[in-house]
């Protein structure tokens, strides 16, 4: 059974994230969806790292922008798996998953991330079946400039009607925002504008049945095992599979 949701940095809660045993892990449990963070190495190639600092996630110390992909390879993530590229990811993705692929730009930090990463979507025949977000909305600006035709989105953590008309000027169809702020008004205001609202954390039975008012809304969960299993005892998320 598919389980239309997002598996955030793949399986966190039992994997390290954002690498390739965890993004398996969530394919495997029968995730429609998939968000990935992407940082650029030193030699400007494309990887699979949430923070601005691989610390917390490897055994080494630094920025991940001072290392060269090489350098990364020989880093350790938990107890055994490594650094995966996004090219990695995408091509086992590829014709089996909707991959959100977020990019990790703080103002200048990455110069022409925003090619660089589409210009690996499109060699990974990936372009129909991913969508690119960011916090940095002047980054998905610049995404929506090199390309009209792949799949936009934002995130914040609030929600606002001022979004609306900025995301249909720009023709962005992902809007991510944090649950407290879901609303009825909300959701529909943006559904009416063609906008897919992803919400995040649904990790647990209250979040999910606070959710169910809101089936239209495409969840993103770091417990995949605990949301399939309260998934599979709803019907209000089924029929929903071939929406956006």
């Amino acid at each position: 059974m598919e389980i239309r949701a997002l598996a955030h940095r793949g399986y966190p809660t039992k994997y390290p994230e954002n690498t390739m045993e965890a993004y398996e892990a969530a394919y495997k449990l029968g995730f429609t969806h998939l968000e990935l963070d992407v940082h650029l190495s030193k030699d400007n190639v494309p990887v699979l790292m949430h923070d601005i600092t691989v610390d917390r996630m490897t055994n080494g110390n630094g920025l991940v922008k001072d290392f060269t992909l090489k350098e990364l390879k020989q880093l350790t993530v938990g107890d055994n798996a490594k650094v995966p590229t996004l090219e990695e990811a995408l091509l086992f993705y590829k014709d089996k998953m909707k991959v959100s692929v977020e990019l990790k730009q703080h103002g200048d930090l990455y110069k022409d991330i925003e090619q660089i990463v589409y210009d690996v979507i499109v060699d990974t025949g990936m372009l129909n079946h991913v969508y690119v977000n960011s916090f940095d909305h002047f980054s998905i600006v610049k995404m929506r400039e090199i390309c009209d035709k792949i799949d936009l989105g934002v995130i914040q953590t609030g929600a606002t009607p001022a979004v609306i008309p900025f995301m249909q000027e720009h023709n962005f169809k992902y809007l991510s925002v944090r649950l407290e702020y879901l609303t009825r008004n909300f959701v529909d205001m943006c559904t009416e504008a063609g906008i897919q609202i992803v919400t995040w954390p649904v990790d647990n039975k209250e979040q999910f049945n606070f959710v169910q008012s809101f089936p239209e809304v495409l969840c993103t969960t770091n417990e995949l095992t605990i949301f399939k299993s309260l998934y599979e005892q709803g019907t209000e998320f089924k029929d929903l599979l071939n929406v956006f």
